[in-house]
Formats: structure tokens, C-alpha cells, sequence
């Protein structure tokens, strides 16, 4: 039986795959026919290349991984990722600049401890609002923010609903902009 390459897979998962399927297969032959060693060379290259490339795949995805944090976190406007009832899960340093907080300081922080007092009914009816939403329709309103430490600040809510991936759960994305 002579080997013949497949040609390689195009997605980390297919690379895998394939990478696994190889694998059986030369156990199955050392076991069956140990003269088989050009055979059982041609796999082994297989194996390794295909591991080189889900190795370069991966690497391409941590390095543009990295590049979409790197622009969420040193973004000019405030963007907040929060859970569906307002619980901040990610806040870049704009939005905790404007909320007065320190590196990592929200983190699971109600959005609506922000809101001034009178102004938390309604802020939470359209939290309700927006998860009704189909994902990526925003809505927009005015409201007022109180910093860790300050006065309230005038602002221009903007949010949509998302599909937060690493939890599989949905969440919303903010956009929080002082009202001039």
C-alpha cells in the first residue's frame, strides 16, 4: 500500500482531525506490518506539517486576538461589554477613566450602580429593552453617570445586544460618550 498526502486542511479543527486520523493509522500499521517504514516515514512528515501549520493557524489567531484587545482596550471612546443585567465583564480604559476606576476595578460592577439614583428605573426598563432586541440593533438615549469619586456626568448611551462568545451567553456592548 503506497501512502498518497490528502491535500492539507484550510482550519484548525479539520488540521487536528486529520493530524489524529494519521496518528491511528501508523499505530494500526506498526502493528500490522512493521516493514512498512517508508510508509510509516511519509506519515510521520504528514503529522509534523500538518502540527507546523495548526501551530502557524494559531498563532495567526493569538496575534489578531491581540490586536482586537489591544484596540478595545486603548479605544478613544469608553466601550463596555456587560451581561445582560448590566454587570460590567469588561471595561476598556476610557470607559474606566470616565467612571473613575482603577485598572480591572469594574469587573462584574452593576452599569446601573453608575446611574444616578432617580434615573435607575428607567435605565433598567431599557436594559430589558435592548436584550429584546435582535442582536446588533442599537438604541440610544441620554442619561447621567456618577464616577467612583465625582459629580454626574451628562452622557449619550449607545448599546447593543451581542453574543458573548467566550460564555455562549448574550451580553451587551456599550458605547458611552460625554454629551456635549
Amino acid at each position: 500500500m503506497i501512502y498518497n498526502p490528502r491535500p492539507m486542511p484550510s482550519n484548525a479543527f479539520s488540521l487536528h482531525a486529520a493530524a489524529r486520523n494519521v496518528t491511528q493509522m501508523l499505530r494500526s500499521r506498526l502493528q500490522s506490518a512493521p516493514d512498512a517504514a517508508a510508509e510509516l516515514h511519509a506519515a510521520i512528515e504528514e503529522i509534523q506539517t500538518l502540527w507546523e501549520e495548526l501551530k502557524g493557524q494559531s498563532d495567526i489567531l493569538d496575534s489578531e486576538r491581540q490586536r482586537y484587545a489591544d484596540f478595545f482596550e486603548y479605544a478613544p471612546d469608553p466601550y463596555v461589554i456587560t451581561e445582560p443585567q448590566g454587570e460590567i465583564r469588561e471595561a476598556n480604559r476610557s470607559a474606566r477613566e470616565l467612571l473613575g476606576a482603577k485598572d480591572g476595578g469594574l469587573d462584574g460592577t452593576s452599569l446601573v450602580s453608575f446611574i444616578l439614583e432617580p434615573e435607575r428605573p428607567g435605565f433598567r426598563g431599557r436594559l430589558v429593552a435592548v436584550r429584546g432586541r435582535p442582536e446588533g440593533e442599537a438604541e440610544e438615549w441620554m442619561g447621567s453617570l456618577v464616577p467612583v469619586a465625582g459629580h454626574p456626568i451628562p452622557v449619550r448611551f449607545r448599546v447593543r445586544s451581542i453574543k458573548v462568545r467566550r460564555k455562549n451567553a448574550d451580553g451587551l456592548c456599550w458605547l458611552i460618550r460625554r454629551a456635549s
